[in-house]
């Protein structure tokens, strides 16, 4: 037992740590117990606020009472089957077993997201929730926004390896009232925790095509003052080494801290980053040209302090994070026609305040939000009358453009017996349109008996265009500087089921959506534009079971058993144009994650997907376009088996275990089998 502490009212023990399922200990004591967990994806679900100002979850000290299985945290006071909203969170003991290398294979698994890869290992990847875009789903780093307003292609560029995250928390569905601008079909938030043990951790992984990992990390504390610290490094020659035309090699380096200090009444919250990647982009953007390349940088840093007093909450935060990418069409061998490389430089920065105050019959929370986006370049944007050079390169911005956003959340929720309300609405505006816009939304849920519980909202949302939508004109791209912001409204209602050893989640929504963006075109012989198509509807049914022998039987061999399905149809109004994104959707997903001890110190993990994508594609080979070839479903089947003896951990890993040949996008192929190597020390002191 640790960290025992008292209120004023009574006395409570507050564990820090226990195993699952040894519930009978806790009830023998014959007093009311509350363990302090980090199982709920608190900050993301109810910091009443735009991302920015995110609730960190891994201070958050939660209450479980066993009889009543109630949670108080900084913010209103909710239990996790309470949730009106689908929740999917991934714990540090999910993340260190699974079978991937990077967050976006991770993220394969998650209910009704669409990752579509160009590149293996994170080096490229779109992150989509219900049938949605990949510049619709916000993105955050402990709480901060780190969407990037050139092109959700960005979105996953994070200066972080899987192995310094310490849980993922996955919302499903519009949160523009609570998360603002750009939480249009849902939002992911990505954790670290600097701890108060002082430990490090190295570790090494290789494997076929050239693959090559290391990182290193390190826990320690100088005074009050926690940090983490880690870095890493990983290539690759290329996975289609048998082809004609490789091109799929990569390199990928980052750095990245975490810092808190507690101070009186609060604490201070500081982190920052850098990642730089270089990678072979074989077919990614057409496949007339598949000798592309990218090459991207990204740095950022915010600082946060939040005062907690008698009921009373202030968050304030500052932020900045900076991208830059070099595109280039023709890797080596350029035509004569061709211009040169796109540059491009994005700069953000916001401040926002946030708060929360209980009334005594419930809990009011409001916050001011206010972020600025600035981006240079030679194809995107307003021209400049005076050039400006790119760092580190030989070439000058020629364009650029400036946007704003100003937006005012609120939101009152309380709880009544087995009713749980909460309703808010965000307001915003947008530098580009003259009136302000307003967002409202209502979610409730009801406890019917036991662990069951229904629930039902009603959201509506906005996502603004990128400058690469307004913007981008190229050799098979026109932009489109008139797009106006999408919007929608979504009904959902659902059942929860959560008890001691299992969790269940059953949701169908219906989403409608206006003003949609896609880019699109007639015929073949023309250059994709985007466009606000008149209406895009969806409908869904999301189920997930998630299912812990060990917490009925300890000395079972499997310790989690999970399956999730989701189907998503979409209903456009946008005659007989060619889509290249929307309308190519995840129809059907199912996943199957098993857990189990295969003898003494070693255990294994098996993931297995089946995805049958919606929509078409028009084949290119020998030169030319041919006919629509429709997306062909598929399974995967990854596995990794890991050895762990004290401080060592070693395994074997493989994705795609049966070499299975499929497509995220068209024309563009993923890799076959690829097996893995890797070993990991950590140390404590």
């Amino acid at each position: 037992m640790q960290n025992r502490h008292y209120t004023q009212n009574r006395k409570q023990f507050v564990f820090k740590h226990w195993s699952r399922a040894r519930y009978g200990v806790f009830k023998s004591i014959g007093r009311q117990v509350a363990i302090a967990t980090m199982v709920l994806a608190f900050s993301l679900v109810f910091e009443v606020k735009t991302t920015q100002a995110q609730a960190d979850t891994a201070d958050i000290s939660k209450t479980y009472e066993m009889d009543e299985v109630v949670i108080t945290g900084e913010r209103t006071p909710v239990l996790y089957s309470r949730l009106a909203r689908v929740v999917t969170v991934l714990d540090k003991e999910e993340i260190e077993s699974a079978p991937v290398q990077d967050i976006t294979g991770l993220l394969e698994y998650v209910l009704n997201l669409d990752i579509r890869q160009r590149g293996n290992h994170g080096v490229q990847a779109d992150i989509a929730m219900r049938g949605g875009t990949f510049d619709q789903t916000l993105v955050l780093l402990n709480g901060v926004n780190m969407t990037d307003p050139q092109t959700g292609h960005h979105n996953l560029n994070l200066p972080l390896n899987l192995s310094s995250v310490d849980r993922i928390e996955v919302l499903q569905g519009p949160a523009s009232r609570v998360f603002g601008v750009n939480a249009f079909n849902g939002a992911i938030n990505i954790i670290t925790n600097p701890s108060k043990e002082q430990k490090a951790k190295v570790s090494l992984s290789g494997g076929e095509f050239g693959f090559l990992k290391g990182d290193a990390s390190t826990h320690f504390q100088t005074g009050k003052f926690r940090h983490f610290v880690s870095a890493s490094h990983k290539k690759s020659n290329g996975y289609l080494q048998d082809h004609e035309l490789n091109n799929t090699d990569f390199k990928n380096t980052n750095i990245f801290y975490h810092g808190k200090i507690n101070a009186p009444d609060g604490q201070f919250d500081v982190q920052g980053g850098w990642e730089t990647k270089g990678f072979g982009a074989n077919s990614f953007y057409t496949p007339a040209y598949p000798n592309q390349y990218e090459a991207t940088e990204t740095g950022f840093g915010s600082v946060r302090y939040t005062f907690h007093k008698e009921g009373f909450t202030m968050r304030p935060v500052v932020y900045y994070r900076r991208h830059q990418d070099r595109f280039e069409l023709f890797r080596d061998d350029a035509p004569d026609w061709y211009g040169g490389h796109n540059h491009h430089l994005t700069d953000v920065w916001g401040a926002n305040v946030s708060g929360s105050a209980n009334t005594g019959f419930g809990h009011l929370a409001f916050g001011l939000d206010y972020r600025n986006e600035h981006i240079f370049s030679n194809v995107l944007g307003k021209e400049m009358d005076d050039p400006v050079d790119v760092p580190g390169e030989s070439a000058v911005f020629t364009q650029e453009d400036n946007r704003s956003t100003l937006s005012l959340n609120a939101e009152y929720s309380f709880d009544w017996k087995g009713l749980h309300l909460a309703a808010g609405v965000m307001a915003t505006h947008y530098s580009e349109v003259e009136e302000v816009q307003v967002y409202p939304g209502l979610e409730a849920s009801y406890r019917v008996f036991g662990g069951f519980r229904i629930f039902g909202s009603y959201n509506e949302a906005m996502r603004l265009p990128t400058f690469t939508d307004l913007y981008y004109s190229g050799p098979t791209n026109i932009g489109n500087p008139d797009l106006k912001p999408e919007e929608s409204a979504t009904v959902e209602g659902g059942l929860k089921y959560t008890g001691p050893a299992q969790r269940i989640q059953m949701a169908v929504f219906h989403r409608n959506g206006e003003n949609i963006i896609d880019w699109v075109k007639e015929n073949e012989e023309e250059k994709w534009q985007p466009q606000n198509l008149v209406e895009l509807n969806a409908t869904g049914l999301e189920i997930s079971w998630e299912f812990r022998p060990q917490a009925v039987i300890e000395t079972l061999p499997v310790s989690k058993f999970q399956i999730a399905y989701s189907y998503t149809d979409l209903e456009k109004a946008a005659g007989d144009l060619i889509s290249q994104y929307v309308l190519d959707n995840l129809k059907h997903k199912l996943s199957i994650n098993l857990r189990h001890q295969v003898f003494s110190n070693m255990h294994a993990n098996w993931g297995v997907t089946y995805q049958d994508r919606a929509g078409a594609f028009v084949k290119y080979s020998d030169g030319s376009y041919g006919e629509e070839t429709p997306y062909k479903p598929f399974w995967l089947l990854d596995t990794r088996l890991t050895w762990q003896e004290s401080d060592w951990k070693i395994y074997a890993e493989a994705s795609n275990l049966l070499d299975k040949t499929y497509y995220d996008h068209g024309n563009v192929p993923q890799p076959g089998r690829w097996i893995r190597f890797g070993a990991e020390y950590a140390l404590n002191w």
